[in-house]
């Protein structure tokens, strides 16, 4: 089983779509974060989780392949494996964790959709960042549904 976080890092002044933020994955493997790390490896958030769900919807739709996500404007990344119906997730020190696909896209959805929840109406409604994120979401959930 996987389990992603995100999370807006508090204090940035005025809300922007290019806001901080980290993302925490765990598994039984352990866990890969942004969070804590030095050099600091915090991303744009926003575009960062519209970034891993764009991606995420095309290797999952095609059924095999992988790739790397890297967050926006940072250096952390995350390796991404289909392996015939399980999708493997790794980070810099090792797998983290796989799941069957279908779990792995809804839990990957539930962390977006909280976060989305949480954070993404405190962005103005006139922040490009705003819709693009909207969008992303938007078409993952409704790749899920085909």
């Amino acid at each position: 089983m996987i389990h992603f976080k995100f999370s807006l890092r508090p204090d940035q002044g005025d809300p922007s779509g290019f806001d901080l933020g980290d993302v925490v994955v765990t598994g039984e493997g352990g866990m890969s974060t942004s969070a804590g790390q030095s050099p600091d490896q915090g991303m744009m958030i926003y575009l960062s989780v519209s970034l891993l769900l764009d991606q995420m919807a095309n290797l999952v739709t095609s059924s095999s392949g992988s790739f790397e996500f890297v967050g926006a404007d940072s250096s952390f990344a995350l390796a991404f494996r289909m392996r015939g119906s399980v999708v493997e997730t790794s980070g810099r020190d090792g797998v983290v964790g796989a799941a069957d696909s279908s779990e792995f896209v809804e839990e990957l959805l539930r962390a977006a959709e909280e976060f989305a929840a949480s954070e993404l109406g405190g962005l103005p409604e006139s922040d490009a960042v705003r819709e693009d994120f909207s969008t992303s979401l938007l078409q993952f959930r409704r790749g899920l549904t085909r």
